[in-house]
């Protein structure tokens, strides 16, 4: 008696691993992407914190007019910050998950874009 697995058994095993992968494959990415505008949040409220912080020093917001995040997080002072769907510092070009400030008559808009650079994904202000 020989001990071991038949061929018709090892691809029988096979087919049913790769169609459970060709199923698990879409909704892992979609899991990835929800993570990663959770991480787009969570920028979004720590950039309106420093807004506040700086309002506090200096009294006023500063100023811009569609504004990406590089260069608020330069106005600001801070360090670079990197963009959860590039994995790199933010570029003033980026559009997935870009970020753009504005100030308006003392009101600011921060306003975070999902990773097709077009839809909202959160907007938030100060008023």
């Amino acid at each position: 008696m020989q001990k071991g697995f038949s061929l018709m058994e090892l691809l029988v095993v096979m087919s049913i691993i790769g169609m459970l992968s060709a199923v698990m494959l879409p909704n892992l990415s979609g899991a990835q992407n929800r993570a990663k505008e959770t991480a787009l949040r969570a920028l979004l409220y720590n950039m309106q914190a420093e807004l506040e912080g700086y309002y506090l020093d200096n009294n006023y917001y500063p100023a811009g007019e569609a504004v990406s995040l590089a260069q608020l997080t330069a106005l600001l002072g801070l360090k670079p910050c990197r963009n959860p769907f590039t994995g790199r510092d933010y570029q003033g070009g980026d559009t997935a998950g870009k970020v753009l400030y504005s100030l308006d008559n003392g009101d600011y808009t921060l306003t975070a874009y999902k990773k097709d650079g077009a839809s909202v994904l959160l907007e938030l202000t100060n008023n």
